[in-house]
């Protein structure tokens, strides 16, 4: 497919651009939806471009991959921190008896609401809601949605406290304290 190819090479070289200069191309001509406000740094690797949509003053760091096969919604305010990971697609693999290559994929989509922070190093797997308020601890694998103003940490991601008006977050008590 000689126009897919194309198609490839150019968000290849959209992926690379550095500056306002390459956030404002990958914002007119990567493929995704997106409104006024949104940057998109270099390195991000987007799968399915078509299928991502980005509200306004969203920022998504360097090194970021995201697999919109099944659709992702991205909110207003969001900030996604470097090397984060949200994919919308997943191998089938239930079968032992069928290689999990030959099984296909399940597809599910990611929502993220508004004024959500993914720190850094994160993954956001297929299926999962980001509630509005959401912060995700740096390194975190998230497998499950999340509740309006959670924060969330760890493998996999459990709710660790929740913010709270004015400036005091609010600690869960765990067992070991």
């Amino acid at each position: 497919m000689p126009n897919r190819e194309i198609v490839e090479w150019w968000r290849g070289f959209l992926c690379a651009v550095p500056g306002r200069l390459g956030e404002k191309a990958r914002w007119r001509w990567y493929g995704f939806t997106a409104e006024a406000g949104v940057r998109v740094l270099p390195h991000v690797l987007i799968y399915y471009p078509e299928n991502l949509t980005i509200g306004c003053n969203t920022g998504i760091a360097a090194y970021c991959q995201l697999n919109a096969r099944a659709g992702i919604e991205i909110g207003n305010n969001v900030l996604i921190g470097p090397g984060s990971y949200i994919w919308s697609q997943n191998h089938k693999m239930r079968d032992a008896k069928i290689n999990i290559r030959e099984q296909g994929y399940e597809l599910s989509p990611v929502a993220i609401e508004d004024d959500v922070w993914i720190a850094a190093r994160s993954v956001i797997l297929p299926g999962v809601r980001l509630a509005r308020g959401t912060v995700v601890a740096a390194g975190s694998v998230v497998t499950k949605s999340s509740e309006p103003n959670a924060i969330i940490a760890g493998t996999p991601a459990k709710v660790i406290g929740k913010r709270e008006s004015g400036s005091e977050i609010i600690h869960q008590q765990s067992d070991s304290d």
